[in-house]
């Protein structure tokens, strides 16, 4: 089952950069084109010009930018703008903050994760996963070796033995501590106790994991794990790309919740509504009927609610309900096979609404935000045309997915707050071995 270690993560040397909130950044692939500009303008060392090595400037050769993230990864390393630990660790990793009313805090932490194959039922996904984004993350982890972001993993502990034992660790100062943009504060602590060690990693002993968030990251570390083999001809699974940087959070532990994933456009309301119109019903709500849809969607805690809704102004406001339900379910009867059938309404809809949005123009500036409050505000202040309003998946429900072996379309789950890229780097370096750290 899991098998878990320490490792000597790389991190940013904070003499060096002008604070951590310029350095860090959300997760690749939450990271629209606007956001993206802007990172790239806080700092010259923030870590979107790693991991989105894809898009710096290569004069239309998509090697040299692979390259390009490579090259500046060992320049920091060399001028010291990023240092390796001295000491493997394990790092405790809590997020604590308030957005709107509601506050946030979820503890967890970062350590390696053995690598395993699905088949294995060790490790279990709950999303499909698309080719272009594996191939475009297997490219960067072939040219800089390395883990900039860990995926986020979910076990099961009732006694939440971890939390309680780490509560001594959290009373020290931070070796990391940064608020984001959302206002989120992120803290981290270095594990170094050999005991404490062993009992982080005799509780996950035996417990199979659930991917969270990072799915084409976790499918492109196995894709290279297995290409390390097979040029090797001989390992002993002990080579550093056997594991993969984890960051692990309890599912039992009341601040591992999920939240919607409503989306941003910006496109004109009409455009959207052209397209959608070919497979939905669009149904125009008055103030008192959009109130209670904006109810009723708070209140779905897994994807059965049958219906999505669209808000461009308070003029227009609406219902989308699909056409024939029947028709689209067959269309993507192979997301059906295995969930459980309390899923398969908002995975139909899902599926839908992901064709409708790829045949936008501007779909690579689609934002998303977490609360509907954040969504039409946006709207209401031309930030975003309109927004498309979606329930969210339940823990308990991405739970039952990957159980089931069943997947439903990518990124329709979202887990906040987002682990930080950056905080801690996990390299892959050739001739070392696991047994190294421990």
């Amino acid at each position: 089952m899991a098998q878990i270690a320490p490792f000597r993560g790389i991190c940013f040397n904070l003499s060096k950069v002008a604070g951590l909130d310029k350095v860090v950044s959300p997760p690749y692939d939450t990271i629209h084109a606007a956001l993206q500009q802007r990172l790239l303008e806080r700092s010259p060392h923030n870590i979107v010009r790693l991991i989105l090595g894809n898009s710096l400037p290569h004069n239309g050769d998509g090697e040299i930018c692979y390259g390009k993230a490579a090259e500046l990864f060992r320049q920091w390393q060399s001028e010291e703008i990023l240092l390796r630990d001295d000491q493997p660790a394990i790092y405790l990793y809590d997020q604590n903050g308030q957005i709107g009313a509601e506050t946030v805090s979820r503890k967890g932490f970062i350590a390696l994760a053995r690598i395993e194959d699905f088949s294995s039922g060790m490790v279990k996904p709950h999303e499909q996963t698309r080719f272009d984004w594996c191939r475009d993350r297997l490219q960067l982890l072939r040219h800089c070796q390395a883990n900039f972001s860990p995926v986020f993993s979910l076990y099961s502990d009732p006694c939440c033995v971890i939390e309680a034992m780490t509560g001594t660790v959290r009373k020290q100062p931070p070796a990391l501590d940064v608020v984001d943009d959302q206002g989120i504060h992120h803290q981290v602590w270095r594990i170094h106790d050999n005991r404490l060690i062993k009992t982080i990693t005799e509780v996950l002993d035996g417990k199979p994991l659930l991917i969270a968030d990072g799915h084409h990251r976790y499918e492109t570390a196995l894709n290279y794990r297995d290409e390390q083999r097979e040029q090797l001809g001989e390992f002993s699974g002990k080579e550093t790309f056997n594991y993969i940087s984890m960051y692990f959070s309890n599912m039992e532990d009341p601040g591992c919740q999920t939240v919607a994933r409503h989306l941003l456009l910006q496109e004109a309301p009409e455009t959207f509504l052209q397209l959608a119109r070919s497979t939905f019903q669009v149904i125009q709500l008055d103030e008192h009927s959009w109130h209670d849809q904006v109810a009723r969607l708070a209140n779905a805690t897994a994807l059965e609610d049958l219906s999505l809704l669209f808000y461009a102004d308070p003029e227009r406001r609406y219902r989308l309900v699909l056409n024939d339900f029947e028709a689209q379910s067959h269309n993507v009867r192979h997301l059906l096979a295995n969930a459980p059938s309390t899923t398969h309404g908002g995975i139909v809809y899902r599926a839908v609404l992901d064709k409708i949005l790829k045949q936008l123009p501007n779909q690579d500036r689609l934002e998303n935000v977490h609360y509907v409050e954040q969504a039409m505000e946006a709207v209401d202040r031309q930030s975003a045309s309109a927004t498309v309003l979606l329930p969210s998946l339940s823990v308990s429900t991405v739970r039952d997915i990957a159980n089931s072996g069943g997947k439903i379309p990518e990124n329709s789950t979202c887990f906040y707050p987002g682990v930080l890229s950056g905080l801690v780097i996990n390299p892959l370096i050739p001739g070392e071995r696991i047994s190294d750290y421990l």
